[in-house]
């Protein structure tokens, strides 16, 4: 849920299992309202299914809300351009290196592009779809991990794919010093009183 808030997009619930025996649908809707997720009818905008991958039950409505969203927010996107989206988690794992969910929002990311993401660059490796299958590419609204990252980027960071790896390794170095000044920036002792004033001022 911290993933997907951080990278601003927005969250339809599947509740799932409801074939179960004591399944119960409330409980799930109270639950999530305590991370923040509110159902539209307890007057929230999280829009919530009952659904049973088992039996099908509920997937026909799953894929209507799912349809209506894309249609209000208008989710258009040109697959024919260099990829771009978000970074919806990252994490660093033995024998793989750093492993990036990302999803795409526009263009198609392809194995062997370089790619920036926050501050980390890189060359697509490998892409790993949902099911855990290996793929060439990943079209708009499609989730793929992405492996060949050097460096871990952050949940919600934007991931551009651009023309070459030494221009992402450029892109990469440039916003780490950039990064680097900032913090020096404010770490910098003031220069006078008035300077000082201001800078405990701001703080308060």
């Amino acid at each position: 849920i911290n993933h997907a808030k951080a990278a601003e997009v927005p969250i339809i619930v599947a509740i799932n299992k409801i074939d179960t025996t004591g399944a119960d649908a409330e409980k799930v809707k109270r639950e999530l309202s305590e991370q923040g997720l509110v159902a539209e009818d307890w007057g929230g905008d999280a829009i919530m299914v009952s659904i049973s991958a088992k039996t099908g039950k509920g997937i026909d409505s799953l894929l209507e809300m799912l349809l209506l969203q894309a249609e209000v927010l208008e989710l258009k996107a040109n697959p024919k351009k260099l990829a771009k989206g978000f970074v919806l988690e990252a994490k660093l794992e033995k024998g793989r290196g750093p492993v990036v969910t990302v999803i795409v929002e526009e263009g198609t990311l392809k194995r062997g592009d370089a790619l920036i993401a926050g501050q980390c660059g890189g060359k697509v490796r490998a892409l790993i779809d949902s099911t855990g299958k290996t793929v060439k590419a990943a079209g708009p609204a499609v989730p793929v991990e992405v492996l060949g990252l050097s460096e871990v980027p952050k949940a919600g960071d934007r991931f551009d794919a651009i023309g070459s790896e030494e221009d992402a390794k450029r892109v990469s170095q440039y916003r780490q010093e950039q990064e680097q000044k900032e913090k020096q920036e404010e770490n910098k002792p003031p220069s006078s009183l008035e300077a000082l004033y201001e800078s405990v001022t701001e703080s308060e």
